[in-house]
């Protein structure tokens, strides 16, 4: 499996956004075949090998100031195919990144289901951000493990101070 790649078009985009104050926003998420074979992507490509569906992201969740996990589905087709590439696109249609792998899964006949984490540490923090609705049934989960998990440790706490008490 291959590391996401940035595209000389991403890196351009991110580095002038720096300089005016703008952001890259990522909207929509492509996925392909690699015309059958795994390739190794080329920062130069402007899209994918062979691009089979585009949509746009439905959910996203900030997990660091630098990457979002994100969703988006692709309905059923006509015809099956092994997605070999995912491309992320700004809100302007420009590849940003790239992502080839031979184990993405099958598309086509199913619905396929993209849950990746964007992870863009070498661009300066708040310069690429993801265009799409907050996903808050996953903020919901996260907020509601964080306060079992402080209503655990405070019950933890009590039950020492308790023991040392008895002692």
């Amino acid at each position: 499996m291959s590391d996401i790649l940035l595209t000389t078009a991403g890196i351009a985009k991110i580095s002038a956004a720096a300089g005016s104050a703008t952001q890259v926003a990522i909207s929509h998420i492509a996925i392909g075949d690699g015309l059958g074979v795994v390739y190794t992507p080329d920062p130069g490509q402007v899209g994918l090998r062979r691009e089979k569906a585009r949509a746009a992201i439905e959910r996203r969740h900030r997990i660091e100031p630098d990457a979002w996990r994100v969703i988006a589905s692709f309905p059923p087709g006509a015809q099956a195919y092994q997605v070999r590439e995912i491309g992320f696109f700004d809100s302007e249609g420009t590849l940003i990144a790239i992502w080839s792998s031979a184990d993405l899964g099958q598309a086509g006949a199913i619905e396929y289901l993209v849950n990746h984490v964007l992870q863009f540490s070498a661009a300066d923090s708040g310069l690429v951000i993801v265009h799409a609705p907050d996903d808050a049934l996953f903020d919901l989960a996260v907020k509601t493990a964080a306060a079992l998990a402080n209503l655990q440790l405070e019950q933890l706490r009590q039950a020492e101070r308790l023991d040392a008490r008895a002692s």
